[in-house]
């Protein structure tokens, strides 16, 4: 019979995370047939030492071994589950259920409310996720490739360096949460690109770039979405052959701006919540780590 013990993560064990996850993801991809590559290390381990940093990062031991970890951040009243994996061999022995309410009841005394994770396809970690009360909202979609015939920005729109109290003021509207301390990581440690987009005196939008990834993305008005979008899209494309946008389902706008500039649909994950939040109509997200 297994010993198990449920704890937080000690910081030295942070690469033994990475590793647990970079695992348990390779698992899962051959498993699913999904033919792709896994996420690079150095993102990875920059990512786990914000949400530990700055969030709620649990392991479960088993026979003093690290078995499976849980994450989450709390952005005022919201609880994101930034992570849940288990190390392959150890998967449907009823060691992550106990993990992941720990994590979630932790959220709730930190004053979360309204709780919802990117989740990927797996079946057993979904069943999970619907057992603690998040369920379907709406599918995230990737959407990557070579853009092609790229709009002309709608007329009396301008880009500017992101400012962070712009950034702040934006995802307090669109995210239901200001986010300061992701906003820094991003435009800091992470070593990312923040644009906004003014029309007259306001700032509309903000969007944030690196490599081929562009997110998060928000704007306040629906009409701003094609200006923010050609803007972002022709901005990472200066840098990198291909792009990526990763939307929510209930944003037909980035959707259809995607396939009408050549971008392919590439993959799906679900995002699973307790309650709506936010106006996912017009965001797009950062990926499976922030949201």
């Amino acid at each position: 019979m297994h010993m198990t013990h449920n704890r937080p993560l000690r910081e030295e064990e942070l690469p033994a995370a990475v590793d647990l996850f970079l695992s348990a993801v390779g698992e899962m991809n051959v498993r699913h047939n999904i033919n792709a590559p896994l996420p690079p290390r150095a993102g990875v381990a920059i990512a786990y030492r914000h949400i530990w940093r700055t969030g709620i990062f649990y392991a479960a031991e088993v026979d003093g071994r690290i078995a499976a970890i849980c994450h989450a951040v709390v952005r005022d009243g919201l609880w994101f589950l930034s992570g849940f994996w288990a190390v392959p061999e150890l998967k449907g022995q009823h060691i992550g259920g106990p993990l992941l309410r720990g994590v979630w009841e932790e959220g709730a005394r930190r004053g979360a409310e309204t709780f919802f994770v990117w989740s990927s396809v797996d079946e057993t970690a979904m069943a999970s996720y619907f057992k603690v009360g998040m369920l379907p909202g709406y599918q995230m979609l990737t959407f990557a490739g070579t853009p092609e015939g790229l709009p002309n920005a709608p007329a009396g729109y301008e880009v500017e360096p992101l400012t962070l109290m712009a950034a702040c003021e934006i995802d307090w509207q669109i995210r239901a949460t200001r986010r300061e301390i992701d906003h820094r990581f991003w435009m800091g440690e992470a070593a990312m690109q923040g644009r906004q987009i003014r029309r007259g005196e306001s700032v509309v939008g903000y969007f944030y770039f690196k490599g081929e990834a562009i997110g998060p993305a928000a704007w306040l008005e629906p009409e701003a979405a094609t200006a923010l979008l050609t803007m972002a899209c022709r901005a990472a494309s200066a840098e990198s052959a291909t792009i990526s946008l990763r939307v929510p389902g209930v944003n037909h706008d980035a959707i259809r701006f995607a396939l009408q500039s050549g971008l392919r649909y590439t993959s799906f994950a679900h995002l699973l919540t307790s309650a709506p939040f936010g106006r996912m109509k017009q965001y797009l997200a950062s990926g499976p780590a922030l949201f």
